[in-house]
């Protein structure tokens, strides 16, 4: 799962730039994980991918511009996260979320933690 969460947001953060319709992004994403056999809300799922691929950062934590099923063309000065995930009930979850300033040519990574997975056990 991790593997697959890592690929799904780096290709996301390749593909951010201005001009990019936010949803183009959402569905790579989607499709990615579809493809690899993990379930998406798309097909009406409670667990896999349950939630929008990332949204806008400013005065609010979660504004426009929406990275989901929104049209919205991004632009240069959007800050964004990108925060793929996927969910299953006695498996746990693995999520990984990074927020990105989109600049003219592509975005600059505003998230400085490495990227590492940790297995934790609350029990």
């Amino acid at each position: 799962m991790y593997e697959t969460v890592f690929e799904a947001q780096e290709k996301a953060l390749s593909m951010v730039k201005p001009g990019v319709q936010a949803s183009v992004i959402h569905n790579v994403v989607c499709n990615l994980f579809e493809e690899r056999g993990y379930h998406t809300y798309r097909s009406g799922s409670k667990a896999g991918f349950t939630h929008s691929t990332g949204h806008g950062v400013g005065l609010d934590i979660h504004e426009l511009p929406g990275v989901g099923e929104s049209n919205f063309l991004l632009e240069a000065g959007n800050v964004i996260t990108i925060e793929p995930g996927l969910y299953y009930p006695g498996i746990g979850g693995i999520r990984l979320e990074d927020m990105v300033l989109v600049t003219e040519k592509g975005c600059e990574n505003l998230t400085r933690l490495e990227k590492k997975f940790v297995l934790k056990s609350f029990l």
